[in-house]
């Protein structure tokens, strides 16, 4: 039993860390195709892996999501030296917050689902509830860390301050993010765990 939730455990992590590579990568094509804004699509994996298979899990497909960051914003260094991304190559602004969207929307799911059995009605709600938190964890954490390495610094023409910080968090992405993300999350967990049920796959 031991193994194979093991084994389980690997393929998620491989599963949702190719995901999580694919549409952030994607993410990152609209952007430079001109879209006015970036929304962190890398995140849905995270947060949906979290759910499905726990902390651990959540904690390592998020920390790739961080290393994906990371590496972006070195090429972007690397082309533009005095953008935004300079910060974001410590790993306590790419990295670590990404972690902890895995860990906290992973506690938040299974705080909700651990005394039993729930429709699959409830699991929509505790995911949606459960990727919010997430959500949150990444804005404050990122935005807090960015903040933290990087105030009173400009960057092409803006200086990183609170009001740059509130800017941030009232964005457009942002916004996307709170309401998508949560919607996303809950359809796909509620319908895996809802077909795993049916066909007996329950640890």
């Amino acid at each position: 039993m031991l193994n194979t939730t093991k084994s389980k455990d690997i393929a998620y992590i491989g599963i949702f860390s190719a995901l999580v590579i694919v549409l952030q990568s994607l993410a990152e094509i609209t952007k430079m195709l001109g879209l006015p804004m970036s929304i962190a699509l890398g995140l849905i994996p995270v947060l949906i892996a979290g759910q499905l298979r726990g902390i651990k899990v959540g904690a390592v497909v998020g920390g790739v999501f961080g290393l994906v960051s990371l590496v972006l914003a070195v090429i972007y260094v690397a082309s533009l030296p005095d953008s935004y991304a300079k910060v974001i190559i410590n790993p306590l602004v790419s990295v670590f917050p990404r972690i902890m969207v895995g860990v906290v929307s992973a506690l938040v799911y299974k705080a909700f689902t651990r005394k039993g059995e729930k429709s699959r009605a409830k699991r929509y709600i505790f995911s949606a509830i459960s990727a919010l938190c997430g959500v949150v964890t990444n804005t404050v954490l990122f935005l807090g860390m960015y903040m933290a390495f990087a105030y009173g610094k400009t960057f092409e023409d803006a200086t990183i301050n609170f009001a740059w910080i509130l800017a941030a968090v009232i964005a457009i992405n942002t916004l996307i993010e709170a309401v998508c993300f949560p919607l996303i999350s809950g359809g796909v967990v509620s319908a895996v765990e809802s077909k795993s049920k049916k066909a007996g796959d329950v640890e």
